[in-house]
C-alpha cells in the first residue's frame, strides 16, 4: 500500500504541469473591448467589468492605417495574451463632434428623434467647424513618429519664409517640404494622408447622440413640499434646456461597424475623443465644480462640469510648436481664476510640468495633472499609462459605473423600429407596391402561360379530334354515298325487275300468243283476198294490225273484210275500223284503181280471261291448220 503513492507521484507532477501551460480564459461575458483611433493608429484595452469598476486587464495596438486589419491585429494580440476576448466593444474616435447646446427641447418632453436630429444639425454647425480644424498633416507625423517636434517647428518656419516670398512658393505644402528636408518619405507622408481622409469625413448625413443635463440635487432636495401638480410635465415652463451632443457621419460608422463585425466583434457605441478623459476625472473627483483641460497633439480641449454633468466644452486648434500659456489662457473662461477647485491637465505624453506652474501663477488657482498610475502590466513601448486614461473613462461611462451626463455615446447601429414602421416607410412601401405588382404581373404572366399551354394542349385534342372525326365523318359520307348508290342501283334493279316482270307479262301475254296468231292472220287474209281487191301494206303494230289496198268497187272491199273478218275468227282477231275512199292516185305499180281501203284488225276481246286460248291450243291449232 506504500508503494502506490510513490508510484503516482510522478503523474501527478506531470498532471500540474500540464494544467499550468493551459491558458484559461481570464474574462467573461461581463468582459468589455475599448478602442481608440486616432493618428497614432488604433490601440484597444482590455477590460473585467466588476460590481463597481472597469478593471484594465490587457493593452493592444497596431499601426495599420486600414481598419478591418487593423481591428484583425489587435484582436490576435490580445487573444494570443489572454486566451479569449469579449465581444463587445467601445470605439474612440476624433471622428466624432462634441458640444453642449441649448435647445428649446424640455426632457419631460422630448421630441421625436428625426426633430431632434434637425434641431441638433441646425444647433451645432459653428461648433463642428471649429472641431475639424484639428486635422493637421504635421500632428500625425509627429504623433506617428516620423517627425520630431523641432523638425515640425522648423517645416513651419520654411512655410512661412515661402508664404511671404508669394508666387509659386506659397503654394508649397507641409508634406512636400518635409520631403524636400528628407525628413520623411513618400510611403510614410502617402500613409499619413490615407489615415488622414479615413479618420476625417465631413457628411451631409450626420447622425447625432443627445444627452440632457440631469438634476444637480438629489430629488428628495428639488421636490421637497412639492405637490403632484408641481412635478407635472405641463409646468415645465423653462425656454431652453442643455444638452450634450455628439455626431458622427453616417459613412464612417458603418465602416467601422463593419469592420468590427468582420473580425466577429460587436461594436456597441462610438465616443468622441474631446472629453473623454472628463469622465475619468469623474471617477476620481465628486467636487461640485470639476475644470479639465486636455491637451492633444494638433488642439486643446477644455471641459468644465460638475459630478453629475458635463456643461462646458470648448475646442481650438494649437499652434505650431509647443503649447503656450496664452494658448491656454485663450481657451479657459476667466471665472475660473482664484476657484478653490482645482484645474485638472490632461496631456497623453508630456506632463507638462512648466505650463502647470505658469497656469496656477497666472489663474491663482490649484493645477494638477491628471495621470493614470502605472499598469500592472507591460505596455508596448513609446505608450505612457496616460493613453489609457481615457479608455478607462469610457469603459466605466458605459458599464454606468459614472454618471450618464457627463459623456455622450452614437450608437454603432440605429435602433431597428417596430416592423409595422418599416412597412410604412414610402421606399418600403413603394417597394413592396412595385414587389405586388410585380407578383401580380408575374402572376397574370403565368396565369396567362399556364392557360395558353391549356389551350394550346386543349386546341391540339381538339384538332386531333376533329381530324379523327373529318376522317370518321369522311368514311361516313363515303359509306353514305355508297349506301346512297347502292340503294339507288336497288332501286334501279327493282325497277328493272319490275320492267322485265311487265315485259315478260307482255311476252307471255301478247307476243308469245302474237307469235303464234300473227301467221294464222296473215293466212286469213291471204285467203280473203278476191280479184277485186290489192293490197298494198300489211303493218303489224302493238295490237292490232293494218292493211291499206284498192278495190275496184265497194262491194269487193265489203266482201273482203267480211270474209276477212270470218276468217280471224279463229285466230281471236277481227276486223275494225273499214274506210273506203275513191283514189285520187296511182299505185307504185302505176295502176289506177277506183277506190282506197283501210283495214284495222284488233284482237278479240273476251269477257271471261278463261276462255281465251291458251299458247298451246294456238300451237296445236295452227299446227293443225
Amino acid at each position: 500500500m506504500s508503494k502506490k503513492p510513490a508510484n503516482l507521484a510522478p503523474l501527478l507532477s506531470k498532471y500540474k504541469t500540464f494544467l499550468s501551460h493551459i491558458k484559461l480564459p481570464e474574462l467573461g461575458s461581463g468582459g468589455l473591448l475599448v478602442f481608440q483611433s486616432g493618428n497614432f493608429g488604433l490601440r484597444a484595452a482590455l477590460f473585467k467589468a466588476d460590481k463597481h469598476y472597469a478593471t484594465i486587464k490587457g493593452f493592444a495596438e497596431s499601426r495599420q492605417i486600414d481598419f478591418t486589419r487593423a481591428i484583425a491585429e489587435i484582436h490576435q494580440q490580445l487573444k494570443k495574451q489572454h486566451g479569449s476576448v469579449p465581444k463587445r466593444c467601445l470605439l474612440i474616435s476624433p471622428s466624432l463632434v462634441s458640444a453642449k447646446l441649448s435647445l428649446p427641447v424640455s426632457p419631460l418632453k422630448p421630441k421625436a428623434n428625426g426633430d431632434m436630429q434637425e434641431l441638433i444639425r441646425w444647433e451645432i454647425d459653428g461648433a463642428q467647424s471649429d472641431d475639424t480644424k484639428q486635422w493637421l498633416i504635421g500632428s500625425i507625423l509627429v504623433e506617428r513618429g516620423y517627425l520630431t517636434n523641432s523638425q515640425r517647428e522648423e517645416i513651419v518656419t520654411e512655410l512661412a519664409l515661402r508664404q511671404d516670398q508669394g508666387g509659386e512658393a506659397a503654394m508649397t505644402r507641409f508634406g512636400d517640404v518635409a520631403i524636400e528636408l528628407e525628413y520623411v518619405s513618400h510611403p510614410q507622408l502617402q500613409e499619413c494622408l490615407t489615415l488622414q481622409s479615413k479618420l476625417v469625413e465631413l457628411a451631409q448625413d450626420t447622425v447625432y447622440s443627445y444627452q440632457a443635463e440631469v438634476a444637480e440635487s438629489s430629488l428628495e432636495q428639488a421636490f421637497t413640499g412639492l405637490s403632484d401638480d408641481v412635478l407635472s410635465t405641463d409646468n415645465d415652463h423653462s425656454i431652453a434646456h442643455q444638452w450634450l451632443v455628439s455626431g458622427l457621419g453616417q459613412a464612417i460608422r458603418k465602416r467601422w461597424y463593419g469592420a468590427f463585425k468582420l473580425n466577429g466583434l460587436k461594436l456597441e457605441a462610438l465616443y468622441p475623443s474631446n472629453g473623454a478623459s472628463f469622465s475619468a476625472l469623474g471617477l476620481r473627483s465628486d467636487a461640485d465644480n470639476q475644470y479639465l483641460v486636455e491637451v492633444h497633439a494638433s488642439h486643446v480641449v477644455y471641459l468644465e462640469g460638475s459630478n453629475k454633468n458635463l456643461k462646458v466644452i470648448r475646442t481650438k486648434a494649437r499652434q505650431d510648436g509647443n503649447l503656450s500659456l496664452a494658448e491656454v489662457l485663450a481657451i479657459c473662461p476667466e471665472h475660473i481664476a482664484n476657484s478653490n477647485e482645482p484645474l485638472y491637465l490632461f496631456s497623453p505624453d508630456d506632463p507638462l510640468d512648466e505650463l502647470s506652474a505658469a497656469l496656477a501663477e497666472h489663474l491663482m488657482i490649484e493645477v494638477r495633472p491628471l495621470v493614470q498610475a502605472p499598469s500592472s502590466f507591460e505596455l508596448p513601448k513609446g505608450v505612457s499609462s496616460n493613453r489609457l486614461l481615457p479608455c478607462i473613462g469610457i469603459a466605466n461611462h458605459y458599464l454606468k459605473h459614472s454618471e450618464p451626463a457627463r459623456a455622450c455615446a452614437v450608437k454603432a447601429k440605429d435602433k431597428e423600429p417596430p416592423l409595422w414602421q418599416k412597412l410604412l416607410q414610402p421606399k418600403v412601401m413603394m417597394t413592396m407596391a412595385a414587389g405586388f405588382v410585380f407578383l401580380a404581373a408575374s402572376g397574370f404572366i403565368v396565369w396567362m402561360q399556364t392557360n395558353l399551354v391549356i389551350q394550346e394542349q386543349r386546341l391540339l385534342e381538339l384538332e386531333q379530334r376533329w381530324e379523327k372525326e373529318s376522317k370518321v365523318k369522311q368514311q361516313y359520307d363515303q359509306v353514305r354515298t355508297e349506301n346512297k348508290q347502292r340503294v339507288d342501283d336497288i332501286d334501279n334493279i327493282n325497277n328493272e325487275l319490275a320492267l322485265n316482270n311487265q315485259l315478260q307479262q307482255y311476252l307471255q301475254k301478247q307476243l308469245l300468243p302474237a307469235a303464234y296468231t300473227v301467221p294464222g292472220a296473215l293466212a286469213a287474209i291471204t285467203e280473203s283476198i278476191n280479184q277485186g281487191v290489192l293490197i298494198e301494206k300489211v303493218e303489224l303494230q302493238l295490237d292490232s294490225i293494218v292493211i291499206d289496198g284498192r278495190a275496184l268497187q265497194t262491194r269487193n272491199a265489203s266482201r273482203f273484210a267480211q270474209q276477212l273478218n270470218d276468217n280471224l275468227k279463229p285466230w281471236h282477231f277481227q276486223v275494225g275500223d273499214t274506210l273506203s275512199s275513191a283514189a285520187d292516185s296511182k299505185t307504185k305499180d302505176g295502176v289506177f284503181i277506183d277506190y282506197k281501203m283501210h283495214l284495222q284488225i284488233g284482237r278479240r276481246y273476251f269477257i271471261d280471261e278463261a276462255q281465251a286460248p291458251t299458247t298451246e291450243q294456238l300451237t296445236h291449232q295452227q299446227k293443225g291448220e
